[in-house]
């Protein structure tokens, strides 16, 4: 049987040859689509590390060049935010706080790790109490790290896999860019995905704000407020801090905003690329559907012939499923051997394991597809009679 299908599909090798390369660049197409859509799935999956609900961002600018008067009015804001009610915890950030378009990069040493590329936070003490951070190994900043002779962080799990690969962190010296200055490791916590929540998990540390000794500004402020509260405080605050901030420009945004403007980057090219592929998915479906309807009316008399030497329908339905099939089977396999370079080459350095999932899914998907569009042909084609196909003849 398998020898007659081959037969049947070398005859008719131009046809074939289409709706095999088709087939090709349909499988390619679901793949990289696939991949794509659970590379952001397993990352969605993982956790931020932090809590975002009832978390504002409010952000200070100033046109003035006095350091002096900048810190005074920062002090003065942070100070007013500590005096309402609806305010649980305040801290001062660097400009990289969650879900925003900004980030800061540095690169740390240790050992035989050099250069290896982090996030960097500055944050205030109360940072950890605003996004509800969870300290798995040593501790947070405290008032003791104000004299260290070593500058004190606190590092994330996936920096701590990168740079010491299983070894206790507590207390290692860490050699930043800047050879002017050593980090001392303190603390560990757990996830940290600042980014999005469909960005990967990526080294990151933290390091202390001390505004008596940096005499340094910020500019980013986030608040936690109590659950409920809303626009009427948001009004009562801008408001109050307009009087002490005057001339400065103010803006304050949930995280929860900035959360779903950050995930719509994401999800509206998937859906972009979901639609382009169901595009070509379903004139590949018609192609198959048409083709195999062709031939059934092209090849009536070969089917009357073989149904008056005693085959059964099930038997001319396998025949014609058993073509599209085989087709099918050429063009994955065409399209797996450009698709397992991927992981192979560590292309876009994804886990190879997401690529191998989305080979499986399209070809799982490509086969599915073809066997639909034969059943209702090969239906048809094992219902013709054999008096009727001769006489046609």
């Amino acid at each position: 049987m398998i020898r007659h299908l081959f037969k049947l599909i070398w005859n008719r090798k131009k046809s074939n040859f289409l709706l095999i390369s088709e087939i090709f660049f349909s499988f390619l197409v679901l793949f990289g689509v696939l991949s794509f859509g659970l590379y952001n799935y397993h990352n969605y999956q993982k956790p931020l590390g932090f809590t975002h609900d009832d978390v504002w961002l409010l952000t200070l600018q100033t046109q003035s060049d006095s350091t002096a008067e900048k810190l005074a009015v920062e002090e003065q804001v942070i100070q007013r935010m500590r005096s309402f009610p609806e305010v649980e915890q305040v801290a001062f950030t660097s400009g990289n706080a969650p879900f925003a378009f900004s980030s800061m990069m540095n690169r740390l040493s240790y050992g035989n790790v050099k250069d290896l590329d982090a996030n960097q936070y500055d944050v205030e003490d109360a940072y950890k109490d605003v996004l509800g951070l969870k300290i798995v190994q040593g501790r947070w900043f405290g008032p003791q790290d104000g004299t260290t002779l070593h500058e004190p962080i606190v590092i994330n799990r996936q920096l701590q896999k990168d740079l010491f690969h299983g070894e206790d962190p507590i207390g290692k010296l860490l050699t930043p860019i800047n050879d002017s200055v050593q980090y001392r490791v303190i603390g560990v916590t757990d996830y940290f995905r600042a980014s999005s929540e469909y960005s990967p998990e990526e080294g990151a540390f933290f390091t202390r704000i001390n505004r008596q000794k940096d005499q340094s500004t910020w500019g980013s402020l986030l608040i936690k407020v109590k659950p409920g509260t809303g626009v009427a405080f948001e009004e009562k605050m801008m408001r109050e801090l307009g009087l002490i901030a005057k001339g400065w420009t103010m803006d304050v945004s949930t995280l929860e905003k900035m959360r779903q403007t950050k995930s719509r980057l994401t999800l509206v090219p998937l859906i972009a690329l979901a639609v382009v592929c169901g595009f070509l998915v379903f004139n590949v479906a018609l192609g198959l559907f048409g083709v195999l309807w062709y031939n059934i009316n092209k090849r009536t008399g070969e089917i009357g012939l073989r149904r008056a030497m005693g085959a059964t329908t099930r038997q001319i339905r396998a025949q014609f499923v058993g073509e599209v099939v085989v087709l099918a089977f050429f063009g994955v396999v065409l399209g797996l051997l450009l698709a397992v370079q991927f992981p192979l080459l560590d292309v876009f350095q994804v886990a190879s394991g997401i690529y191998w999932q989305g080979m499986a899914l399209a070809g799982l998907f490509i086969f599915l597809l073809t066997t639909l569009c034969a059943l209702y042909p090969s239906r048809q084609a094992s219902g013709i009679q054999p008096a009727v196909a001769l006489h046609e003849e």
